[in-house]
């Protein structure tokens, strides 16, 4: 019987492990529900999940240069334009003194009082062109050229 009893034992124990499911994970299943093959694969897809997440954080890299790029490229064009305007502007500032300079001497050389007067016309009207800062640089410096072709035309008169 006690054959019997060890075969018995053995089938059950056969039923018993052949009733239990396999798996990769050394932490289920114990030393005979083990399976070399199920551990590959979860392996695998571990190692996918790793691989998707690092070119994720490579998209999300070049991203990131790209983005940084593009803000120096801005930053680079804001400089440019900030020394541009600064140069229109001075150069605006030297056409108004140029005019004013003509103004002075049309009012000094002015042989009436409407001529003289009119000087004084001329002179806020380039102050007032010059302080239009809403306007860009190169149309006040336009309205300038307009104003200093009257300013010659009545200097030219004055010399008569």
């Amino acid at each position: 019987m006690k054959h019997g009893a060890w075969l018995g034992g053995v089938l059950a124990l056969c039923w018993i492990m052949g009733g239990c499911e396999t798996t990769g994970d050394p932490h289920q299943g114990g030393l005979f529900g083990w399976s070399e093959a199920k551990a590959q694969d979860r392996q695998k897809e571990r190692q996918a999940r790793a691989a998707g997440a690092e070119a994720e954080l490579a998209r999300t890299d070049a991203q990131s240069r790209e983005l940084e790029a593009r803000d120096s490229r801005t930053d680079q064009q804001l400089a440019t334009a900030r020394v541009e305007k600064q140069r229109s502007e001075e150069k605006l500032r030297a056409q108004q003194s140029a005019l004013l300079a003509k103004i002075d001497r049309l009012e000094n050389e002015s042989p009436t009082p409407a001529l003289s007067s009119r000087a004084r016309s001329y002179r806020l009207k380039v102050n007032t062109i010059v302080a239009q800062t809403a306007l860009p640089s190169a149309q006040r410096s336009s309205r300038l050229r307009t104003l200093e072709a009257q300013i010659d035309t009545a200097l030219e008169q004055n010399k008569r």
